[in-house]
């Protein structure tokens, strides 16, 4: 379970919850899913190894809530998108939407 750094008053997630939660982002089809999933928010696609764990770049994905409403720091309540995105999100309960985007067949621009 991630834990709270009280100095900077960040989470601190472990590489099993960065793993289980690339494993709650939706899949695109015409990409391997070890490397490449989809930004819910965004609808663009996300690489794995740019997280924010290992990257500073721009297109690094973070951990966040898919529930805010109930801030619960379970592996079940997170999901990958992409730093950038995180401002631009529109409901505080993103799970209805989630679940629509899992289920249609996305593919990456080539």
């Amino acid at each position: 379970m991630a834990k709270i750094d009280k100095k900077s008053n960040k989470a601190i997630f472990t590489n099993e919850e960065y793993a289980k939660t690339w494993e709650n982002c939706p899949i695109i089809q015409n990409r391997d899913r070890k490397d490449f999933r989809l930004c819910y928010i965004c609808k663009y696609p996300m690489e794995f190894k740019l997280n924010e764990n290992n990257s500073e770049d721009e297109s690094a994905w973070v951990i966040d809530l898919i529930n805010t409403k109930k801030p619960v720091l379970e592996i079940q309540n997170y999901i990958g998108v992409h730093a950038n995105c995180v401002k631009n999100r529109t409901k505080r309960d993103a799970t209805k939407l989630i679940k629509r985007i899992k289920m249609v067949g996305w593919m990456a621009p080539e």
